[in-house]
């Protein structure tokens, strides 16, 4: 197997410290992982697979139809009135409902309560306690839908950080061409 001597040079321009390299990265730095040399296609693969999860933004917007569907992530603005009534079930001066819609029926629509906001703007996190919003107690609705410029914008920003880190320990640029195609003068 070839091998070839890597040196560091220190800041004054000395001899720093000598690696001996072998194996398939020649001339690069080592990269190890515990199963022996890291693979740096597998490793893209996995951080883009991990970071488009990961990096979800979402955004409350109006509802399309007149009223919400059961299984969707919705947010309820009550009405005064409506904050009053329910003060016994969810607390006082709520004005935001936030949960997924359990069923929907003529009595109201019943949430599986993720968190409510107050008018101070004081938030509460709920654990799905399931709640009946009366119809007359809803001043309007919004379901909650993936931003697709938020998401690309963060995922763009998690991928130019593991760019980042993936130069730092001596993965190869984008650019650095493998010496492909010609292009050279002849003279």
């Amino acid at each position: 197997m070839p091998s070839a001597q890597l040196h560091e040079l220190d800041a004054a321009g000395e001899l720093g410290a000598t690696y001996e390299i072998a194996g398939p990265s020649l001339g690069r730095r080592p990269f190890f992982s515990s199963a022996g040399w890291f693979n740096m296609r597998s490793a893209r693969t996995t951080a883009l697979l991990v970071s488009s999860v990961l990096c979800g933004c979402y955004t409350y917007r109006p509802l399309i139809s007149p009223e919400p569907v059961a299984g969707t992530r919705v947010s309820a603005e009550l009405t005064s009135e409506g904050s009053q009534d329910l003060s016994g079930k969810i607390g006082p001066a709520v004005e935001h409902v936030e949960g997924e819609v359990l069923r929907v029926d003529s009595a109201g629509v019943e949430l599986s309560v993720l968190q409510v906001e107050g008018f101070k703007g004081n938030q509460s996190d709920w654990s799905g306690e399931p709640v009946l919003l009366p119809r007359t107690s809803v001043a309007g609705w919004q379901q909650r839908r993936l931003s697709v410029g938020g998401t690309g914008f963060v995922g763009g920003l998690v991928l130019g950080g593991v760019y980042a880190v993936y130069r730092l320990l001596g993965g190869p640029g984008i650019f650095q061409g493998g010496g492909r195609g010609g292009g050279g003068s002849g003279q």
